[in-house]
């Protein structure tokens, strides 16, 4: 009994572990603030902290080495929404994060979206261009991506506190782009949404072997043998024909015979 116990109360700890809310706190404009907590803890991840120079010493010179001929490289991973975002900043990098957040959504792991909770959901853009027609051009484009998109994450997510505007200016030519986004999960949605992705992945996977599977040849069935034919019944004439011809040839064989 003592290791059933064992076992549940490591069962129920991890249970708790993963039912504690994580969150997560983006603030750009301009540079990217990112902080993560974790219950009562709380991280920074961006900006990184500056190391402190360490003083180099003055390494020896060695001798240039043969270069190798380079091999093929294979295809880089795709990076994640954060990390492409801070790869790609900016006006255009903040409409884009948009759009890489709407595949996500509507993509393979799209269930687990339904789990966020978005304290604050706040996203500021001006359009200016040099020209008041290029202005408008661009601040169409501009609305057509972002609001479907905000719209789209509105209606899956839970959302508390929202705000979003898109402004032109015909004044002078500025393309500026801040938000501020706090949302949190439960790690337990997400570990409970990837179990059941993976069955289905699972169950089409069998369903596909199964369905494709080749069906083994059929043997050949025995034909039946021809039934024979009847034959047709003797009459009583013939019946009694047959004796009177034996005894003619009898008769015959006789004649031979003697003569």
């Amino acid at each position: 009994m003592t290791g059933l116990y064992i076992i549940l109360g490591i069962i129920a700890f991890f249970v708790f572990l993963f039912s504690v809310r994580f969150t997560v706190y983006m603030d750009y404009d301009k540079d990217l603030k990112l902080n993560v907590a974790w219950g009562f803890i709380k991280f920074r991840i961006l900006p990184k902290k500056e190391k402190k120079k360490k003083k180099k010493k003055p390494k020896k010179e060695k001798k240039p080495k043969e270069k190798k001929p380079k091999e093929d490289v294979p295809a880089e991973k795709q990076d994640n929404i954060i990390k492409a975002f801070y790869k790609n900043q900016g006006f255009s990098g903040v409409v884009q994060l948009l759009r890489d957040t709407v595949n996500a959504i509507n993509g393979m792991f799209g269930g687990i979206f339904k789990h966020f909770i978005f304290r604050e959901l706040k996203l500021n853009i001006i359009v200016g261009e040099a020209d008041a027609h290029e202005t408008a051009v661009v601040y169409g484009k501009t609305c057509s991506a972002v609001f479907p998109a905000m719209g789209l994450i509105t209606s899956t997510c839970k959302v508390k506190e929202y705000d979003c505007e898109v402004r032109p200016n015909f004044c002078e030519k500025e393309r500026t782009a801040r938000f501020r986004v706090v949302f949190s999960i439960r790690p337990i949605f997400a570990t409970n949404a990837a179990i059941v992705l993976a069955f289905k992945l699972l169950f089409k996977v069998v369903f596909k072997l199964l369905k494709n599977k080749p069906q083994p040849a059929l043997a050949a069935k025995p034909q039946p043998a021809p039934a024979a034919k009847p034959q047709p019944a003797q009459t009583n004439s013939e019946k009694t024909n047959k004796p009177n011809n034996e005894n003619n040839i009898k008769e015959d064989i006789n004649n031979e015979r003697s003569i």
